[in-house]
């Protein structure tokens, strides 16, 4: 009975990053999604030329690609960075430019990758998508991952806001768009200490308000009011909500279409 080829890929890495299991529990995962994966404790035979025997097995034998563990302790390393120099001009004569050769990196910032690797697939492990992107790329197919929903709000929690240990403020700010009319949406509940609008990024309040009720409404059942103003945010200048005590079960934003209209297409941020 046939049985479909599992992927074969060969992983350089620093052998530091396996002091407390990284690694192998890399190798690990990667089996759970269906890849094997094979190094050097594992296939290389001791006493023999170390990056003979590394030449030889990326280049001839039946591996459908290369993996390059990315960590500071591997870039940090000249064997390290010897097979990746050895091994890649090796491979690429015998091999061809298309086998995959795939950056995992984990810790790094990817203008400290080697150019040799910044110009191929790299794959993040904190991406949660990251073992199927490695499966796809030795497959030679697009990976199949569902791409989660974007706000078109960015949300930041301020804790500690203007150094007061007791005062938190929520930021929020539109990701493209300039956007006028907005409102918060809150519960009917919560005191709010001021609100207004200033510099992205946690910056001072610039006009400051006092909580004025605009509005009461009901959102899932639960009492809100909303209010706002008609003052421009762009990416470079959030609104600001803040308040003293513990943090809300929710904060709404939204936009009316008119200067003393009601908000509209509320979205909700749960800080906690």
């Amino acid at each position: 009975m046939n049985r479909e080829k599992i992927p074969r890929i060969w992983i350089t890495y620093a052998w530091t990053d396996d002091e407390e299991g990284d690694f192998s529990y890399l190798v690990q995962e990667l089996g759970n999604a269906g890849v094997e994966a094979t190094y050097d404790k594992i296939a290389l035979i001791p006493g023999r030329d170390l990056w003979e025997q590394i030449g030889e097995r990326i280049s001839q034998s039946d591996l459908d690609g290369w993996g390059y563990l990315l960590t500071q302790h591997s870039l940090d390393s000249e064997p390290c960075r010897e097979e990746l120099s050895y091994a890649l001009d090796r491979t690429l004569d015998t091999k061809g430019r298309s086998f995959p050769l795939i950056g995992l990196i984990h810790g790094v910032r990817i203008a400290d990758i080697p150019p040799a690797l910044r110009v191929r697939l790299c794959v993040s492990l904190a991406d949660p998508n990251w073992k199927e992107l490695v499966l796809a790329g030795l497959e030679g197919r697009s990976p199949k991952i569902t791409v989660e929903h974007q706000s078109e709000f960015i949300w930041s929690i301020h804790q500690n806001y203007g150094g007061n240990p007791n005062v938190t403020a929520i930021e929020v700010r539109p990701r493209f768009a300039e956007i006028v009319f907005w409102r918060f949406v809150v519960p009917k509940s919560l005191q709010v200490r001021r609100w207004g609008h200033g510099a992205a990024g946690g910056g001072a309040i610039s006009v400051m308000q006092t909580m004025v009720i605009d509005g009461v409404a009901q959102a899932d059942s639960e009492d809100v009011v909303w209010f706002g103003a008609g003052d421009k945010l762009t990416p470079g200048t959030s609104a600001y909500i803040v308040f003293t005590g513990s943090l809300p079960n929710f904060v709404g934003f939204g936009c009316a279409v008119e200067p003393f209209g009601s908000p509209t297409k509320v979205e909700k941020f749960k800080p906690t």
